[in-house]
């Protein structure tokens, strides 16, 4: 079983790929990140199915990413000689794109293994392809394509490597001589034709030029910028080029704790996730993906509203979507995998779809605020929008709902209330009300968490998960950064959590969760971003530096991690991770050059909403981002989805 960590990640905005250490294909899903999958070892050892290329001899592996893009380069050194596997996905724009558009894409469809001697040889190698398609519950039935191919169904395999074929493998055993590459390129485009050493070394300038192009739009040059780059280039792999939506993970079923049941399949994109990843891709510089998620939002949005456009009482945002065209199917077990580390079951499909989350309404009309600040246009349709979901979170904020993990039990939690708060007061600025009703609406959500959320502990109040119940949960580090606790409070219901579920620098997400996961990543950064906001910039700085010791040696993390071990758990690579350490590393930058943007510098509450060319000049903890280091104006200090904005 190869530790999650030390798996690698290749993609072309449409699907992706984990390769392990020793070369091996762990992972794919063809043609899209949900779509089954043709290689699944990550999910069982013996039936999921690679595609392995090392040397036959003994050796020894370093890897690394060819400069701040997504082609993997894997060496191996051996006694006769240096090996290097480059892997990597074709990618490129459409003749048509401007030079800023690095969303219009071409489908190319092509993932490349290339193989050459470095130094020394010639090296015996060795390659086997174990497709298992359809999960493992297809056969994989290779038939003979001609001009060196070799093609199941929806897929076709080039190779300059003589194979043979072993039951439902292809085998190939051969001697890499100095200046004669091998190649394999698994082609899953339209229209397939074999291609040449010649064309495969142009596909891979095309695919370096597209990154290192991609790159010059990153604005970030402050402390821990590689770090940065490689977390940005992995949310652009997430991202599904078709539609502008993004995967909260690129893989299913990895377990929050192993031999354990949560497993969950990620290859979807959850609507709370909106605000984070369209604040993060703007203060970068990537206002293209940002807008493109934004505008799916709101098709998606747009499609369930006019469904029910004449009832009013059906609430118009889901939890969970598709990435592309292809609905999300209803959970199912994969009983015939043994599961990641024997973790079982297999699941693909998920339940979320069922849920109601009071959550989302913040986050949708926090991505709309940020868009029009960042100079987008709020036309006729997204006001429809904010209007239609501002009338909703009046409505609905006292319901019971799932909540951000999702229970399957609904309760009355607070943080999706808070949210609701957050929601209208967006609305006030994007909407304005003259009236009132909007603000009286906000006053009275703020009055019954007052009333019903804080709970006694040590004699000292602090804000409960749940309303009516003494609740410690990480989530409640949100009300902070939000804008919406009183610091008091807000300190000790830190302190609370911190003594409850800290085991520094990491912490799990609520009572009991020590039982059967790992820490929760993204609650770490919310710990963080909520020390930030206090002023308390040196514990935050160690906390951070804490996690930033414990990102893999390829730059990547999972959505969890075992505090005793160190090993990942989860999904991987996790989207809320990378950009919750992306934030969290811009936000202390920020709030560095800038002192008096943090809470303890000033007295005064944190305005609901203001005018963009005031954030810096008030004693008030205002929003931070990269923008801070480019002297442009802060986002409004508001904590969507963990940091602070």
């Amino acid at each position: 079983m190869t530790p999650i960590r030390d798996y690698a990640l290749i993609g072309n905005c449409e699907t992706a790929a984990l390769i392990g250490p020793e070369g091996g294909i762990d992972w794919l899903c063809l043609p899209s990140f949900d779509a089954p999958s043709i290689f699944a070892r990550l999910l069982d050892d013996e039936k999921g199915g690679t595609c392995t290329l090392k040397p036959k001899e003994p050796f020894e592996v370093e890897r690394a990413y060819f400069a701040d893009s997504a082609i993997l380069q894997t060496r191996f050194k051996t006694k006769n000689g240096i090996v290097r596997l480059t892997d990597f996905f074709v990618i490129a724009r459409t003749g048509k794109a401007r030079f800023y558009d690095f969303t219009s894409l071409q489908p190319t469809r092509k993932l490349v293994r290339l193989v050459e001697t470095e130094a020394g040889g010639p090296v015996e190698m060795e390659l086997r392809v174990s497709a298992r398609p359809d999960y493992a519950r297809t056969a994989a039935a290779w038939r003979d394509s001609g001009s060196d191919g070799y093609a199941i169904d929806k897929m076709t395999l080039f190779t300059n490597v003589p194979l043979a074929r072993e039951g439902d493998d292809l085998l190939g055993q051969f001697l890499l001589a100095p200046r004669e590459p091998r190649y394999l390129v698994f082609d899953y485009a339209e229209e397939r034709r074999p291609p040449t050493v010649e064309q495969i070394s142009r596909w891979l300038e095309i695919t370096k030029a597209f990154w290192r192009e991609w790159n010059l739009f990153n604005y970030y040059e402050g402390p821990h910028r590689k770090l940065v780059r490689r977390s940005a280039v992995t949310l652009k792999l997430l991202t599904y080029a078709g539609t502008g939506a993004f995967v909260a993970a690129p893989t299913t079923s990895l377990p929050e704790g192993l031999g354990g049941k949560l497993n969950w399949d990620y290859r979807y994109t959850w609507l709370r996730d909106t605000a984070l990843f369209i604040q993060t891709l703007f203060g970068l510089g990537y206002s293209g993906e940002a807008r493109a998620f934004l505008d799916f939002a709101v098709a998606k949005w747009s499609e369930k509203a006019k469904k029910h456009e004449s009832d009013s009482d059906t609430p118009t945002v889901e939890v969970v979507y598709p990435v592309c065209n292809r609905p999300i199917p209803p959970e199912t077990k994969l009983d015939h995998l043994a599961g990641y580390g024997n973790s079982r079951p297999v699941r693909i499909g998920n339940r979320a779809t069922e849920q109601f989350q009071l959550d989302n309404y913040g986050h949708v009309l926090q991505s709309l605020f940020c868009f029009r600040h960042t100079g987008g246009k709020i036309d006729a349709q997204k006001r429809k929008m904010v209007r239609r979901l501002t009338a909703e979170a009046t409505r609905l904020w006292p319901c019971e709902d799932n909540g951000i993990w999702e229970e399957p039990d609904v309760h009355k939690f607070t943080y999706g209330k808070v949210m609701c708060w957050v929601a209208l007061q967006r609305a006030i600025a994007l909407l304005g009300d003259k009236e009132g009703a909007i603000a009286k609406a906000g006053a009275a959500i703020r009055d019954e968490i007052m009333r019903r959320g804080l709970t006694n502990k040590g004699g000292e109040q602090n804000l409960s998960a749940r309303l009516d119940q003494p609740v410690i949960d990480a989530s409640s580090f949100l009300a902070f950064t939000t804008g919406f606790l009183p610091e008091r409070v807000a300190r000790r219901t830190r302190e609370a959590i911190e003594q409850e579920l800290g085991r520094e620098p990491l912490i799990y997400r609520s009572e009991g969760s020590e039982k059967k996961e790992g820490t929760f990543l993204l609650c770490s950064f919310w710990w963080i971003n909520h020390l930030i906001r206090e002023g308390d910039l040196q514990r935050a700085e160690e906390l951070l530096s804490g996690i930033i010791a414990r990102v893999s040696p390829l730059g990547l993390l999972s959505e969890e991690i075992d505090p005793k071990s160190g090993e990942f758990l989860g999904n991987f690579p996790q989207a809320f991770s990378h950009l919750g350490l992306i934030q969290s590393i811009l936000n202390l930058e920020a709030a560095k050059k800038h002192p008096r943007l943090c809470r303890s510098a000033g007295s005064r509450e944190i305005p609901a909403y203001g005018r963009a060319d005031d954030r810096v000049k008030g004693d008030h903890c205002g929003p931070l981002s990269s923008a801070a280091n480019r002297g442009a104006f802060l986002f409004p200090g508001f904590e969507v989805a963990g940091i602070i904005r």
